[in-house]
């Protein structure tokens, strides 16, 4: 039996956490039902584009998306999603600038939260599985400070599936 080729191609895809100080910027994705995770917060970033590598492609989407050309980001992890032959790779990026001189070009909206707010969000379900990994590979001081003294709260994450 012959495959389909198309079924067997890998997507790939660069995200990034932007973060400042404590907080997280995140965007609230379009409600559109043809995309993955409407209407919930989740990460900036996109698909990697021939002949560029998941750096480059999350420097470009950062610059499409917000208007603002970031530092160079830090490798943090990849995500291998199986059902859908992606690979995603997860970037940091801190955001050196205020809210106020970015410009949103895609989704709905952004904004900075920390992590208790996070909790009350409808968020791209794989953020909250992937926070504790993201965090420490950040190594950012004020963030995993943050971290820890959420997480002496115990607080549940609102459920996002």
């Amino acid at each position: 039996m012959v495959q389909n080729a198309a079924a067997t191609v890998n997507l790939q895809v660069s995200k990034a956490f932007l973060y400042q100080g404590s907080r997280l910027l995140l965007q609230l994705r379009d409600n559109i039902p043809e995309i993955i995770a409407p209407d919930r917060w989740g990460l900036f970033g996109g698909s990697v584009e021939a002949g560029e590598t998941p750096v480059e492609a999350m420097k470009r989407e950062i610059a499409e998306e917000l208007c603002w050309m970031p530092p160079e980001p830090k490798y943090l992890l990849t995500w291998e999603v199986p059902d859908r032959a992606c690979t995603i790779y997860i970037f940091g990026i801190p955001l050196t600038v205020g809210t106020s001189q970015l410009t949103l070009t895609e989704g709905q909206a952004f904004q900075l939260f920390t992590f208790e707010e996070l909790t009350q969000l409808p968020l791209v379900p794989k953020i909250p599985r992937m926070l504790p990994q993201v965090v420490e590979a950040i190594d950012f001081p004020e963030l995993s400070l943050a971290w820890q003294e959420f997480t002496t709260k115990k607080l549940k994450w609102s459920v996002s599936d």
